[in-house]
């Protein structure tokens, strides 16, 4: 997973694709309804993903304390990269009120077990496409600005992890290569590049075009499945272990005021009587009162935001942990890849290392996913499924094969060690019927209750890792009440006020979520 939308917007799969085959089938679609509109809570004992095997902090992977805390000011709903970004904000950012807010943060399962603990380990930001992209919907000037939010990304997670010294988190920089397989798209992409390149210098200079055979021969590629090569800069991570990393850091620091509940689904909020008085939030552990409650579960936001019921709702994705041939170069983890073709699209990046290298048999693992279209629906069963518990067998059949292709069998060679696929597992990315995130206050209209004071940072659309972290900086300076002060900028969170860096059309109004629909995807790609 990761990476998605871009993607799906440079290719013919797109979901206008799916949803023109689904006009001829009113019962398909009818089931599609039903699904994004029956929402459930994250299931109790999903599949597990390779960034989950041996966590460097064991003790935080199910962390709770002992008795609920009755009260705390804020409530953070979801332990992904959004909701540690949010904590992350608002503890570092309140240090100096008096008294500071206590924060309790929630986690249905186990900690980062959602879809950060699950994607493919990708900080892509495809500029070519998402520019024309924006460009469409909103004009040439909005889509710069954009596509600015999405390039902040890379280097202030690379950064940030740096000066954090998370070594174990493997945030770098790599080359990446988009691969594309269908003739059309190939024209199409060297049109949108060629654009960039004109319209926004400062991205479209970092981008390389190489047609099909001395991209081939560069990148060592199959040549019968290429139709050409766009190289650009990326980065790539794990990301289990950066957000844990950082929750390890931020319990150590702010411990006093800042508890994890991990085991701990919220399963209902109601508001206290009285203006402003705040909310409880129920869960099987107990009910806890509280100011404000910020929603960071992505796909799973409807549960608690019944405006939100067929608005945002998940794709499942699959994803694998695959051992590299022994023909492929050594590459230390410096590339990742994108296939493009004319119906399907696959991701992959790369650990550091060598296979079997490290005290825990680890090492230059191919995480590898997509084939969506390889489902028995061709792709629109996998939207609306809640269950990170199951996997497609065409799909898991289809992951476990497409990498000799993509490289050709005689550069892949032989199968290291007589396997390939070390782990698979699914995930359930949050996506929403306009292709973009909802950040900020909700309004009563869209939670059915009144007050003002809950927050969201949710529908990443497969982009989690170049969307997420800004997004939840955003709304823990929303919710500090800082969002319009000048900040002088640290580490993660960028100079200047929100409104300098955030997209207006991320904000969450009631407006925007029910003029969307997902009959109006296909328009959107």
């Amino acid at each position: 997973m990761g990476a998605i939308t871009s993607t799906l917007r440079t290719s013919y799969l797109g979901i206008q694709v799916l949803l023109a085959d689904l006009s001829t089938s009113s019962a398909d679609f009818t089931a599609l309804l039903t699904r994004i509109s029956s929402p459930i809570l994250p299931i109790p004992n999903p599949s597990i993903s390779f960034w989950q095997q041996h966590p460097p902090f064991p003790t935080l992977v199910d962390v709770r304390s002992p008795t609920l805390p009755p009260s705390t000011d804020i409530i953070i709903i979801g332990s992904g990269i959004s909701g540690a970004s949010i904590a992350y904000t608002l503890l570092t950012q309140s240090a100096t009120q008096t008294p500071p807010p206590k924060i309790i943060l929630l986690e249905a399962r186990q900690l980062c077990s959602g879809a950060t603990g699950r994607n493919g380990g990708n900080i892509k930001c495809a500029a070519y496409s998402d520019y024309a992209s924006f460009k469409s919907r909103f004009g040439r000037e909005r889509a710069r600005k954009m596509l600015a939010f999405e390039r902040r990304a890379l280097p202030l997670l690379v950064e940030f992890a740096e000066r954090k010294g998370y070594e174990r988190a493997e945030v770098r920089e790599v080359e990446t290569v988009d691969v594309i397989t269908d003739a059309g798209m190939w024209e199409k992409t060297k049109r949108m590049v060629r654009e960039l390149q004109e319209e926004v210098p400062e991205a479209g200079g970092e981008v390389e075009v190489f047609e099909a055979e001395a991209g081939c021969e560069r990148f060592g590629l199959n040549r019968e499945q290429c139709h050409g090569v766009v190289a650009y800069r990326a980065g790539a991570l794990w990301p289990y272990r950066f957000v844990t990393s950082l929750y390890a850091e931020l319990l150590s620091e702010f411990g006093g005021r800042f508890s994890i509940e991990a085991t701990t689904p919220a399963t209902g909020i109601e508001p206290l009587e009285g203006p402003g008085r705040g909310f409880v939030v129920s869960t099987p552990r107990g009910k806890i009162e509280t100011t404000h409650v910020v929603h960071a579960t992505d796909a799973s936001v409807a549960n608690l935001v019944p405006g939100a019921i067929g608005k945002i709702f998940p794709m499942r994705g699959h994803m694998t942990a695959q051992t590299p041939g022994e023909g492929l170069p050594h590459l230390d983890g410096a590339r990742s890849w994108s296939v493009i073709g004319r119906r399907g699209f696959d991701y992959i990046t790369q650990r550091p290392g060598r296979p079997g290298e490290s005290e825990e048999g680890l090492g230059g693992e191919l995480m590898v996913g997509g084939g969506v279209v390889q489902s028995p629906g061709q792709g629109i069963d996998e939207f609306g499924v809640w269950r990170d518990d199951r996997m497609s067998g065409p799909i898991s059949a289809y992951l476990d094969g497409i990498m000799p292709v993509t490289f050709g069998r005689a550069r892949w060679g032989q199968d290291a060690h007589g396997t390939r696929i070390k782990q698979a597992w699914t995930g359930c990315m949050g996506f929403t019927a306009d292709l973009l995130p909802y950040v900020g206050r909700l309004e009563a209209g869209l939670t059915g209750r009144a007050g003002g004071q809950e927050w969201i940072s949710a529908g990443f659309n497969g982009e989690g890792m170049i969307l997420a972290w800004l997004c939840g900086v955003a709304v823990g300076l929303m919710v500090l009440g800082r969002d319009g002060q000048h900040q002088e900028g640290c580490a993660g969170i960028p100079a200047g006020k929100v409104e300098d860096w955030l997209p207006e059309e991320f904000i969450c109004s009631k407006r925007r979520v029910d003029r969307s629909h997902v009959t109006e995807l296909g328009l959107l790609m």
